[in-house]
């Protein structure tokens, strides 16, 4: 009988035990499946996202080709404004930027003189000033 009960313990033992392992198992089940859920969902979210990328690509790429297209232009323009004024551009655009800040500085000069009153004094102050921006 000792013998019988010794036996009843250890079945119940193994049956508690059993019963704890199948809930972890069961536990660790559910956990498993929140995973697959969740793994779903980031390789859905990693396809759209590589869908919006391969878009991207297609409109820079666009983008690009536009931009090459009116660089090409610009630069056609450039070449036709050059042979009608005979002149590079840039060139003629530096001249006409210090024929702004002569005109700039000119119009101060005038303001100072018309503010302070002056009269012949400030003539060679004005042909001063532009020979320094003309010479800069």
């Amino acid at each position: 009988m000792d013998r019988e009960k010794i036996l009843e313990k250890r079945v119940n033992s193994v049956e508690a035990e059993n019963s704890s392992l199948l809930k972890k198992v069961e536990a660790d089940q559910v956990e498993t499946d929140i995973l697959k859920v969740k793994v779903a969902e980031l390789e859905e979210e990693k396809a759209h996202r590589d869908e919006q990328n391969k878009y991207f690509k297609l409109k820079n790429k666009e983008l690009e080709a536009t931009n090459a297209k009116k660089e090409h232009e610009m630069f056609m323009v450039n070449k036709v404004l050059e042979n009608f004024i005979e002149t590079y551009v840039e060139q003629r655009f530096e001249e006409i930027q210090v024929e702004e800040v002569r005109a700039r500085r000119q119009a101060e000069i005038d303001a100072k003189m018309k503010y302070k009153g002056k009269g012949v004094e400030g003539v060679s102050d004005v042909s001063e000033s532009n020979y320094s921006i003309c010479c800069f």
